[in-house]
């Protein structure tokens, strides 16, 4: 398994994973219409997407971090294939998400989720982040947010 940075080639995976969960849980809001298809665009403007590829080629997760609001930094559009959760992937990619955000200079990092991803919450905490009062409703079906201040 190898962790990679976006590349054109990966575009549509970036896509397919992330609508995999998304129709699986929700509906897909014309915001998620607007960040899948406009990844090149973010990453054009600083953001990056990692993905886990394994031996055959195949991006088997992703995530996407991009400039939120000042010193802020967002996670967001991360997807693990279901057949390969459970054994660290995820973890890796957002693992380097982090690291590119801090290289940065990122002073926090920002997670609008849904309680209903328990597997994603509970990996959010074990990374350090915290539940905090949800401020951004750019989504209908966000109901935690959850912050790592990254000077502690």
């Amino acid at each position: 398994m190898e962790i990679v940075r976006y590349e054109s080639k990966y575009r549509q995976a970036f896509i397919d994973l992330n609508m995999s969960w998304l129709k699986k849980y929700f509906t897909p809001e014309e915001a998620d219409f607007a960040m899948l298809y406009g990844i090149d665009g973010i990453i054009e403007k600083g953001g990056m997407a990692f993905f886990a590829v394994d031996e055959s080629g195949e991006a088997v997760s992703t995530c996407l971090i991009m400039p939120y609001k000042e010193d802020s930094w967002e996670i967001c559009k991360f997807a693990t294939d279901e057949r390969c959760q459970g054994r660290g992937i995820g973890s890796a990619v957002l693992r380097a998400a982090i690291g590119y955000a801090t290289e940065r200079g990122a002073k926090k990092l920002v997670i609008l989720s849904n309680t209903v991803l328990e597997s994603a919450i509970n990996l959010y905490r074990k990374f350090g982040f915290k539940e905090v009062p949800v401020d951004d409703m750019q989504y209908k079906r966000v109901n935690i947010q959850l912050e790592r201040d990254l000077r502690e």
